[in-house]
């Protein structure tokens, strides 16, 4: 067993190990100056699973991370939240400039993705501050000059190579509606590998409920699996499994409002869920609302239970319009008004608890992310 001499004597590496993997990321970047046998050990994979390991096991650890592209500056704007008392927001750049990147997502083991919805994805690790775009996604299976829309975004790990992997669903529009139809577009799926640092076209089966995708934001990656929902007429659950790459479709909620205004995903506890919020006046007079609510919907995933959906939760009537933004500690919801702040409702006291502060410039901008930091490189080593 390796020992690092100190003024008192020798240190255990496993000691030293356990030490280091409690201490926060900035502290550990520093310590890597100490000498060369400390950089390699921060450096090694072994100490960053051992440390990204506690820092998952200490749920304290987990911070709010709140994103909104800011129309005025045209920039992504990130507020962080030390801590579980969202008491003491910090405003971040974090280091990097992205005025072309609209949505954050992840994250997965510390590790966000960014992207534009048109031709530019990143990796982006806040704690270390490392930074790395994609190579641009180039098929040569339609023409140069079909138009690409863009339909959904998923970001996980596979857990049999333990590979970083990016999908990206798009259907390309010839602009001949006499052809395809608004409807007939084809469906493309594309998947980047980290390991590789490369794309390639995705060859199975694509169901036509990719077309009607709900992007989630990446919060719904679970098990080596991701998730998206399909609205539209399908209002079904649409899975991607990042291993054996193959898509799979879940029959959504029963009973669910024809006029939701607001439906994501999420996870709750461990397990995917639904969250959507309606009124009982029409979609064009929704701004007006006097009433809404907001439904919680759990996917089970026992053996005997499987593709079954519980109602986890129902809050409201809200009095004025809110739509749901994420879930919190102990039930608690996040919820956005209509002119743009973000507050965090407790369903068992019924009451607005907190003002998070935050103004978005516009309204349903606002991404929320629970984030562990870690040491997780974004070059695949």
């Amino acid at each position: 067993m390796g020992q690092m001499e100190s003024k008192g004597g020798y240190l255990a590496e496993d000691v030293l190990i356990e030490i280091l993997s409690r201490m926060s990321v900035k502290s550990l970047l520093q310590f890597r100056c100490v000498c060369k046998f400390w950089k390699n050990l921060i450096d090694s994979p072994a100490f960053i699973s051992v440390h990204l390991q506690h820092n998952n096991e200490n749920k304290d650890n987990a911070r709010l991370v709140v994103y909104y592209h800011n129309e005025l500056r045209d920039m992504g704007d990130i507020v962080l939240f030390p801590d579980k008392t969202l008491t003491v927001p910090t405003y971040h750049n974090m280091g990097i400039s992205f005025p072309v990147f609209n949505r954050l997502g992840g994250p997965i083991n510390g590790v966000f993705c960014l992207c534009d919805k048109s031709k530019r994805i990143a990796l982006w690790n806040p704690a270390t501050r490392a930074f790395r775009s994609l190579p641009l996604l180039r098929t040569k299976l339609f023409p140069r000059d079909w138009f690409p829309r863009h339909c959904g975004f998923g970001f996980g790990l596979d857990p049999t190579s333990d590979d970083y992997k990016v999908v990206w669903i798009r259907t390309f529009d010839d602009r001949n509606t006499d052809k395809w139809g608004p409807l007939m577009d084809p469906i493309h799926v594309a998947v980047y590998t980290l390991s590789t640092d490369s794309w390639k076209d995705f060859k199975g089966d694509a169901p036509d409920c990719l077309r009607f995708l709900i992007d989630s934001c990446f919060d719904s990656y679970l098990n080596g699996v991701y998730y998206w929902w399909s609205k539209s007429v399908y209002r079904k659950l649409v899975s991607f499994d990042m291993g054996k790459e193959e898509f799979k479709e879940i029959q959504g909620p029963p009973d669910l409002h024809q006029d939701s205004e607001c439906e994501i995903l999420t996870l709750y506890n461990g397990s995917i869920a639904l969250i959507y919020s309606h009124s009982r006046v029409p979609l064009d007079a929704w701004d007006s609302a006097e009433q809404s609510s907001v439904t919680v919907w759990v996917l089970m995933e026992e053996e005997d239970r499987m593709g079954c959906w519980i109602k986890q939760l129902s809050i409201g009537p809200l009095d004025g319009m809110m739509i749901p933004a994420g879930l919190w500690k102990n039930d608690e919801v996040f919820l956005e008004t209509t002119t743009g702040h973000l507050v965090l409702y407790d369903p068992n006291t019924q009451l607005v608890i907190m003002d998070l502060q935050i103004l978005a410039h516009s309204f349903r901008c606002l991404d929320l992310h629970t984030y562990t930091e870690s040491l997780v490189s974004v070059h695949g080593d």
